[in-house]
């Protein structure tokens, strides 16, 4: 009778634990594992000086393409911030989503468990940093390529020699100087001759 007893608790609380939390379908399991890893800042805080490099970051793209000013630039990393902060709990919701797509149960308690450990947090503060290195390093491999690829095409397709100059267009009403030599336009193509 015992024995019966907890297996129906333990299939009760086994069951409870599969349910769907949210309309994704994920187990509330996953979810709640999910929603510590998220807080805990995995894979980016969505807080303070984070979100701040993250709007540096767009700001930076955003100055060289469109030609902000240093002033206007400011204006806009606050406004990043400012816009990333309010959007933070649907960010969050996301990336919550993102891990119990991606991970089960074992795994996300696996995460958690490591995450939330001295040498878990160790590894999440040098991350960036080891990011940032390897980003530099294809970037500047990137540009390398990029310049290697275009040295690679002009061999292979020489620059042309410049055009001759052209002839000046005569001012409005003016006539061509008599014994100058008069040059017509070749027509276009598919126009009659």
């Amino acid at each position: 009778m015992i024995r019966t007893v907890i297996a129906v608790v333990a299939a009760a609380g086994a069951l409870a634990a599969c349910q769907p939390a949210d309309p994704s379908g994920a187990p509330a399991s996953e979810v709640r594992l999910a929603k510590k890893l998220v807080e805990a800042g995995v894979p980016i805080p969505l807080e303070g000086e984070a979100v701040q490099q993250l709007a540096y970051q767009q700001v930076q793209g955003m100055m060289f393409q469109d030609g902000l000013s240093p002033e206007q630039a400011r204006q806009v990393m606050m406004g990043i911030s400012k816009n990333l902060e309010a959007a933070a709990p649907e960010i969050k919701e996301e990336m919550i989503k993102s891990f119990t797509d991606q991970f089960n149960v074992k795994e996300l308690e696996l995460l958690v468990k490591f995450v939330t450990s001295k040498e878990g947090q160790a590894v999440q503060e040098k991350m960036p940093l080891v990011g940032q290195g390897a980003s530099e390093v294809l970037q500047k491999r990137a540009q390398e390529a990029g310049v290697k690829a275009l040295a690679d095409l002009r061999a292979v397709w020489p620059t042309p020699p410049a055009p001759a100059p052209a002839q000046p267009a005569l001012p409005p009403g003016a006539a061509p100087v008599p014994g100058a030599p008069v040059t017509v336009p070749p027509p276009a193509p598919g126009a009659p001759n």
